[in-house]
Parts: structure tokens; C-alpha cells; sequence
């Protein structure tokens, strides 16, 4: 599937105009973050530095012999202000993540405040940075995530925490939270949990909460009372196999019925406890430099475009971004990250001016050779277009949104074996993406490898977002039930993504 070029696109490489005025905003920039505030330099590098600690508690807790992929940064906005988030996000919530390529997260206030305990006389705190940091990790682990899993595993890791030593993780600590969304809505049932798909749409909230609660107790229950299942499951799922047969492998003797008597007596007398795991308090080299006042609109522009995704007053956010992306050309009329947002919202008649406005004002910059690639469909010449996603990928080899859209344009000119290592390395890098894993079933159907095509097909749809409109997960649902039957039936494969 081609990817939306323009939300995906990497923001991080500071291309704004010569001049650079001082704003108050700064970037500071890690091995595994990228991350733009308006804090002091030591609050930035400090946020900048619990960012990392979150993702290393993370992989120490439950993975600390994986490999994971080596170009991984979260692109993280911090409000100083938390005026400044509430505009946007509300009041309710303390921080949001988008799963985009790169993942993208906006949070307010010092990071001591990122972490929250439900009473001051429990040391269990929640974050939900680090629980979205968990969805994102697992997906570079596990191929198969059923959403009960994925929900679960999220809440469960989100409690970790750096041991009094300093140089140990703490591990398996109630999540008050879920624990109490579980005892307030006691009609679901283990079934329901493994039937979860992720659908929200119609879903009461007292039913979301029952099984985002649900989903945490089953897998602290595995963990603690049957860690060498909860094991094998992990096995199942990272080699691909399907969630229901893993399921029913793990634990043939029970039945749900039986375990939901299990986890309600678990919950009520259960004898679980907190483990160590050996943790290195990340310390990495951090680089800092100052945002031009272009820059900081780019950036207020792209908060409230994530902003209008989520939100049910959507003009009003897409106005917002509006005036902030003309505020920051009229400062600098090629700023790089400004014309890349203002491509997302132009009309498609206008479209290659601004990607040519961005190529030759900035020819090494490889996002305006993917926004030229995507500007030209059914609009220009095909070889001018693969061109331009070939110059993309020449310019910007780690960028996995270049390597997918020059594998789709592969595909769709009767090339899946030219595509084919372009969208693995694509799948490599951002593993979890739906849109690049749905390119991948295709390449992989055209090939005549209809059982991979399915796989990941159904990798795809674990893969989509909670909320993600009907008509496109019913899009991937089909593909995947045209998979499944050309396999059963033996007849030939073709790709059909997109």
C-alpha cells in the first residue's frame, strides 16, 4: 500500500532557513529520540533522557536479548506549558502517541510528572509514554499480536520502574488502574478478551475499560502463575503463529470457563510478587540545537494536525495548523518541515508545485523527491515518478516510507521481485506499520507465496490503530480472505493492496 507520504515523513532534520532568530525552543537528539520543547536545556535534555530510560526499562524487563532494529527514534513535542497541550488534546489525558513512521508522541510539563500513582502510598506509577513505547517495541518482536496481548502486555510493562539500586528493573507490579476498569465491568469473560479485534466503533466505554482491565490480569496471571506458558505463547506469537491455536497449544487442559474462576480468585487471594531484572541507566551523548521561529510553528502546526486525527472539532484544529504553517513561510518561505505539512493539506492540483518548491530549494533533502513521487500519480510521467522515489531512496535509505512507495510503484509495474527487498528492509525498519506490512502481502501474493501473503496480511490488521475507519480495516480484511482462499484453492496469486 502507498503510504499518506506527508504524514509519514521523517520531520527530524533541522533545514529551516538561514537566518536563525532565538524562539525558546531547542532540539535535542538521542540514539532513540528526537525531541523539541520549549523547556529550559536542562529540563529538554533531562525529558530527552527519560525517554531513553523508558524505552531501556522497557526492553530490560521483558527483552534484553532481542535485536532490535538499529534505526529507532521517537519524535517527542513537550509543551512547557500544559496550556499549551490542554488547546489541543483537553484536559483529560496527560500525553498522546501517534504510530507513525517515525512514531511521534506529544507530552507537557517536566518528565517527573510522566508518570502518575493512582494513591502516595503504593509506589506502582503508570505512563502512558511508556505504555505506548510498549506497543511500539513489541511490534519489532511479536508478528502476531492479538489485541488482548497487545492491551495487556502494554499495562503490564507500563510498571516498570528503575529498582532502589539503580541497577535493577522492578517487574510485575498491580496496575491499579487496570485492576479497577476489571472489577467494575465483571460480565466480560476470557472469551470475549480472546474475540477482542480491536473494533471500538459502537463499543460502550464501560466495555473498553472491562477489557483493557481483562486483558491485564490474564497476562499477569500467565506471568506469574504460568510463566513457562506465558513463554511458549511469546514463542508462538514472535514466529507468526496464529493466536488461536497458540492460544489453545499453551493450555489444552483448561477451558475459559475455568479460567475466568482462575483469574477472579487470582485477583482476590493470588500470591504474586515483584522480580528484578538486571537494567543499565542509559547515559548516551545528547546533541542540542536552537529551533528557528519557522521551526516552531512547523512544529505547533504538526501538534495540531495529530490534534484534528483524534478529535471531533477537526476544523478547528486544521485551522490552527493553517495559520501556524503561514506564519512559518511567510518567516521562511522554504522552510523544509513547513512545506511538508503544507503538501498534507494542499489540494491535489497544488501539490507538485510545493514538492518541486522543496526540491529545488532544498535538492538534498530527499522528502521533497517523496512528496514529487506522490504528487505525480496520475498526474505526471512514470518515469519522472519513480525518479523521484528512487532519488527518496538514494537520499534517505534508512526511511522505511521511501522504501515502501518505490516498492509499491515496483509492484503495480508488474515487478514484485524488484520490490520484494525493498519493502523487507522497509518492514525492518518500522515492523510496526500496517500500511508497509500491507504492501508486503502483496508483493508477497504476486510471487506466488500466497500462505506468506496471508501471514502478513493478518500481521497488517494486528497492526492497525483502535479507531481506524471501518471501510479501510474492512479493505484489509478482504485482502486477507482473498489470500487465504487463492492458498486453499491452489490457484495462482496476485497482488491486490493498495
Amino acid at each position: 500500500m502507498r503510504r499518506d507520504i506527508a504524514r509519514a515523513v521523517v520531520l527530524g532534520l533541522l533545514l529551516g532557513g538561514a537566518a536563525r532568530a532565538e524562539s525558546g525552543w531547542r532540539e535535542i537528539r538521542g540514539p532513540h529520540v528526537v525531541l523539541r520543547t520549549d523547556l529550559g536545556s536542562g529540563a529538554a535534555r533531562e525529558a530527552a533522557l527519560t525517554v531513553e530510560r523508558f524505552r531501556a526499562q522497557i526492553i530490560a524487563a521483558a527483552w534484553p536479548r532481542a535485536t532490535l532494529p538499529a534505526v529507532d527514534r521517537i519524535e517527542v513535542t513537550v509543551f512547557g506549558n500544559g496550556l499549551d497541550f490542554e488547546h489541543h488534546f483537553g484536559r483529560n489525558i496527560d500525553g498522546v502517541f501517534f504510530h507513525d513512521v517515525p512514531p511521534f508522541a506529544v507530552m507537557h510539563g517536566h518528565p517527573e510528572k510522566w508518570e502518575h500513582r493512582a494513591t502516595l502510598a503504593t509506589p506502582e506509577t503508570t505512563s502512558i509514554l511508556r505504555h505506548e513505547l510498549v506497543h511500539h517495541l513489541a511490534a519489532s518482536i511479536y508478528r502476531r499480536q492479538p489485541r488482548w496481548f497487545a492491551e495487556g502486555l502494554a499495562q503490564f510493562l507500563e510498571t516498570v520502574r528503575t529498582g532502589e539500586d539503580g541497577k535493577t528493573v522492578l517487574v510485575g507490579a498491580a496496575n491499579l488502574s487496570a485492576i479497577q476498569k476489571y472489577r467494575s465491568f465483571r460480565s466480560l469473560r476470557v472469551a470475549d478478551a480472546l474475540a477482542w479485534s480491536g473494533k471500538l466503533d459502537g463499543m460502550p466505554e464501560a466495555t473498553i475499560d472491562g477489557l483493557y482491565g481483562l486483558s491485564w490480569v490474564i497476562v499477569h496471571w500467565l506471568y506469574n502463575e504460568h510463566p513457562e506458558q506465558f513463554a511458549q505463547l511469546q514463542g508462538f506469537l514472535a514466529r507468526g503463529i496464529d493466536p488461536d491455536k497458540a492460544w489453545k497449544i499453551i493450555l489444552p487442559d483448561l477451558r475459559t470457563p475455568d479460567i475466568d474462576v482462575a483469574l477472579n480468585q487470582y485477583l482476590s487471594h493470588g500470591n504474586y510478587q515483584e522480580y528484578l531484572a538486571p537494567f543499565t541507566d542509559p547515559r548516551p551523548p545528547l546533541e542540542e540545537v536552537p529551533l528557528s521561529e519557522a521551526d516552531v510553528h512547523a512544529e505547533r502546526a504538526r501538534v495540531a494536525l495529530g490534534a484534528a486525527r483524534s478529535s471531533t472539532d477537526r476544523a478547528a484544529h486544521q485551522e490552527d495548523a493553517q495559520r501556524e504553517l503561514a506564519t512559518a513561510l511567510k518567516l521562511d518561505p522554504t522552510n523544509a518541515n513547513a512545506l511538508v505539512l503544507r503538501f498534507e493539506l494542499a489540494a491535489a492540483k497544488e501539490r507538485p508545485a510545493i514538492a518541486r518548491k522543496l526540491t529545488e530549494a532544498r535538492p538534498e533533502d530527499g522528502r521533497g523527491w517523496l512528496l514529487l513521487g506522490q504528487a505525480l500519480e496520475g498526474a505526471g510521467s512514470s518515469a519522472e515518478r519513480e525518479a523521484a522515489f528512487r532519488k527518496a531512496v538514494t537520499l534517505r535509505p534508512e526511511d522505511p516510507t521511501a522504501l515502501n512507495n518505490l516498492a509499491w510503484l515496483q509492484l503495480q509495474q508488474g515487478k514484485p521481485a524488484e520490490a520484494a527487498p525493498l519493502i523487507t528492509r522497509a518492514i525492518q525498519i518500522a515492523p510496526y506499520d500496517p500500511s508497509l506490512l500491507d504492501t508486503l502481502a502483496a508483493v508477497q501474493a504476486s510471487l506466488g507465496r500466497c500462505s506468506e501473503a496471508a501471514a502478513s496480511q493478518a500481521r497488517a490488521i494486528d497492526a492497525l490503530p483502535e479507531g481506524v475507519p471501518a471501510a479501510r480495516r474492512r479493505d484489509f480484511e478482504g485482502r486477507l480472505e482473498r489470500y487465504r482462499t487463492r492458498c486453499s484453492s491452489g490457484a495462482p496469486t496476485a497482488g491486490s493492496g493498495g
